[in-house]
């Protein structure tokens, strides 16, 4: 009984895959998404070095002319991150 239970059971498997297989297009091109995770990480990394930054500036360490360049910089990347993300 078990073993026709199986059999029944494996049967159904392949027979789903092969209607799976036959039901898809396999000539039409992936839909490319974002890497969501990616581009937070991205922002993170940016946000992260953007604090470093101010903090060095503070310390008499970088001038304010490099700092408002990296904020440029730092608003146009975010700003093209987010952009990227929300065309899901």
């Amino acid at each position: 009984m078990t073993t026709l239970i199986v059999t029944l059971l494996v049967v159904w498997v392949l027979y789903s895959g092969w209607r799976f297989y036959k039901h898809v297009n396999w000539d039409e091109p992936a839909v490319s998404t974002p890497d969501v995770g990616a581009l937070r990480k991205r922002e993170a990394e940016l946000l992260h070095i953007q604090g470093f930054l101010e903090e060095a500036h503070t310390q008499g360490k970088l001038s304010q002319g490099l700092l408002d360049e990296f904020n440029r910089y730092y608003e146009a990347e975010v700003s093209s991150l987010r952009a990227a993300s929300a065309k899901r």
